[in-house]
């Protein structure tokens, strides 16, 4: 049997995830703290529509938009959800 490699690339895993579970009307981020500040991890649509890009300060991401609703990432869950989705996928 051949063995096939599929590599796929999901850019808002993290946001998508945590807004399955618990919807936000508006722009969202998660955050990560990183060198002494908090910067943004992953966001949705909304929040990359008003400007906002990945790696940019919390702060500076809640003076351009005021509504920005955010949450710190929880990259643990992120990993079982990946590894869930692999077992998934594989059929397991």
């Amino acid at each position: 049997m051949q063995k096939r490699v599929v590599s796929v690339w999901f850019p808002n895993l993290s946001s998508d995830r945590v807004l399955r579970a618990r919807p936000v009307d508006g722009p969202f981020a998660l955050s990560l703290h990183q060198a002494n500040a908090d910067r943004i991890y992953c966001l949705n649509r909304q929040a990359e529509q008003r400007g906002l890009h990945r790696g940019m300060g919390l702060s500076d991401a809640r003076a351009f938009c005021r509504t920005l609703q955010s949450q710190p990432v929880d990259l643990k869950a992120d990993q079982r959800f990946l590894h869930v989705l692999a077992q998934v996928g594989m059929g397991l």
